[in-house]
């Protein structure tokens, strides 16, 4: 098994915009649960550069807080002006505003166990900031968690079509 390597945040952020600076996208495997169920501890991500995908409502985003140079990756929830409400699709309450110029790059890529997902990063982010924003998300998750998981995997397949 390989060595972890890990970086600050504000490191990380150096190197994720020299990747950027040579045309490529950056990946990274995602370390936490705040993002459950859309984005998961083990994760990897595919973070694009906001000049080739726009912060937008919704969006899952790479951010560096300028107080403390803490990296996270959140939703963008709502937008006022020049910020961006951005939150934990697994947290209770919202993180903070955050300044357009601080939101480094947007996740575009989710994979899971040698499988893409994109759930999560299509129209329905939409629906999922609402949620989140609302604090109506952990009720949902609550009561997909009660539905049977044959009658879940049902559910998934007709999302899917």
């Amino acid at each position: 098994m390989p060595e972890e390597f890990l970086l600050s945040g504000a490191l990380t952020v150096e190197l994720m915009e020299a990747v950027f600076a040579k045309g490529a996208l950056f990946r990274l495997t995602v370390k936490g649960s705040s993002m459950n169920p859309f984005i998961r501890d083990g994760d990897i991500i595919t973070i694009s550069p906001v000049s080739r995908s726009p912060a937008s409502l919704g969006k899952p985003a790479a951010c560096l807080f300028p107080v403390n140079k803490k990296l996270l990756v959140h939703r963008l929830v709502a937008r006022k002006g020049r910020h961006y409400l951005i939150k934990g699709d697994n947290t209770s309450g919202p993180d903070c505003l955050i300044d357009k110029e601080h939101i480094i790059g947007c996740v575009t890529s989710i994979e899971r166990e040698n499988k893409t997902t994109l759930f999560g990063l299509g129209p329905e982010r939409l629906i999922i900031a609402f949620l989140s924003r609302n604090g109506l998300l952990p009720l949902l998750f609550s009561l997909w968690r009660s539905i049977p998981k044959s009658l879940r995997k049902i559910i998934k397949c007709a999302i899917s079509l």
